[in-house]
């Protein structure tokens, strides 16, 4: 797992966990990698002399408000299902926060087996939104105790091997940065251990975790699909690609691949949110990735359902890589253009970007996005946020970060100003106190 600490500590990418020791490698279930990005091109990742409190495979991890990154579950091997006797319930910080001990946490008893890769996103109230298995669960990051217990979602299980997708919405000012999380897809076990003939699952949820009283509103996407990946577009929203509509995760478990991406529009009232794009002709099941790239486009890569690379059978290892391009890029609106824009920004600032936008019309947006680290259908720290604009004249646009961290943790952002819905090519920024 991938994050980048706090720019006002490291500037560090950090890679956490691993696999057993395999063909000279050393097991790598405990180790915290790091790479310290250089301009000379000498730099190289290395250990650190720390190690993780707990041995994870499959955990998940989550940028809290400060930087610290938050890990959570896996079990302490390999295993194709999670398992009383393998399963690592517990969660730590890195740089630890929670003491030298892994803090045990019931909700992952609670919801094996499907509990791997846990759903975890930090809410704009500093806390946490979990979701395993079915069941959700909100974290007070001070108390490091239950703060509620939300609904399960209906349906079956979101987590690997029965893998779904899910995400933080946009956040938004003009709403005070209330919290919305989408979850699609998963595997239809009917509710048997038997995973043999699982369908990919159709639903999707959205719920307001810290609304007055959260439920799921349930929708339909045009296809089920176990392994999807939910991708933040530019313009806030949301790319559903990828994966199977039988199956599950796991190597050569999975058949009937999807091959047409879905465009989720959230502020589209129900029932109209959903648009299906233009297929692709190659199969992308397990170990493919969607993300981000400043572009406004999305990488699309990987597929290997196979226990070592091959080029064989149904479904060979794929070496190709696609940008899939979204609507906004196809519209008679040329793209606006950031002309000058600052490097670093604190949180609360009040700023200038110098920009220009063709539309004629001028209504210009603009946000600051994380596309964040993606693997196995789940997407870490991903975020995307709108920022308050004060004034916009001649080619000026003047903005203010966000007040705090846990709208926006601090690191490297996207920043991009949208003409009408279509975005500029962004720039990198660096967010902190």
């Amino acid at each position: 797992m991938h994050a980048i600490l706090s720019p006002k500590t490291y500037k560090t990418v950090v890679n956490l966990a691993g696999a057993e020791a395999k063909q000279g490698v050393v097991q790598g279930f405990n180790q915290i990698r790091l790479f310290n990005p250089c301009n000379n091109g000498t730099c190289d990742w290395h250990n650190d002399v720390y190690t993780l409190h707990a041995n994870r495979w499959y955990p998940t991890v989550e940028q809290l408000s400060d930087g610290t990154l938050f890990i959570i579950g896996g079990t302490t091997s390999g295993a194709s299902v999670n398992n009383a006797t393998l399963n690592e319930p517990t969660f730590e910080t890195y740089p630890s926060i929670t003491g030298t001990k892994p803090v045990p946490f019931q909700f992952l008893i609670d919801t094996l087996p499907y509990n791997l890769y846990p759903c975890v996103h930090l809410l704009p109230d500093g806390s946490l939104f979990i979701l395993a298995n079915t069941n959700v669960t909100i974290v007070d990051t001070t108390t490091w105790k239950i703060k509620s217990t939300l609904p399960s979602i209906p349906g079956p299980p979101r987590n690997y091997p029965l893998t779904g997708g899910c995400m933080l919405l946009p956040l938004d000012p003009n709403n005070n940065y209330q919290p919305e999380v989408l979850v699609c897809g998963g595997g239809n076990n009917n509710g048997s251990s038997n995973l043999k003939n699982v369908k990919g699952e159709v639903t999707c949820g959205r719920i307001s975790p810290l609304s007055n009283n959260p439920t799921w509103e349930m929708e339909s996407m045009p296809f089920g699909r176990v392994m999807p990946d939910i991708t933040m577009l530019a313009d806030g929203t949301a790319l559903i690609l990828n994966g199977c509509n039988n199956g599950t995760a796991g190597f050569n478990k999975c058949s009937d691949p999807v091959l047409t991406p879905v465009l989720y529009n959230p502020k589209a009232p129900a029932g109209s949110r959903f648009t299906k794009m233009q297929s692709s002709y190659i199969p992308r099941m397990y170990h493919s990735i969607a993300l981000s790239v400043p572009s406004g486009q999305v990488l699309v890569s990987g597929s290997n359902p196979n226990n070592n690379p091959s080029g064989l059978g149904p479904f060979p290892t794929e070496f190709r890589v696609e940008l899939f391009s979204p609507p906004y890029l196809f519209t008679s609106v040329p793209q606006p253009q950031i002309i000058l824009a600052p490097d670093n920004l604190q949180y609360g600032q009040t700023f200038e970007i110098d920009y220009k936008a063709f539309s004629g019309t001028h209504n210009v947006t603009a946000n600051i996005h994380n596309p964040g680290f993606v693997t196995h259908s789940t997407h870490m720290s991903q975020r995307l946020v709108w920022l308050e604009i004060s004034s916009s004249d001649n080619g000026k646009l003047s903005l203010k970060a966000p007040a705090n961290g846990a709208i926006a943790p601090p690191g490297p952002y996207l920043l991009r100003v949208l003409d009408n819905g279509v975005p500029s090519n962004s720039t990198w920024i660096m967010l902190s106190k």
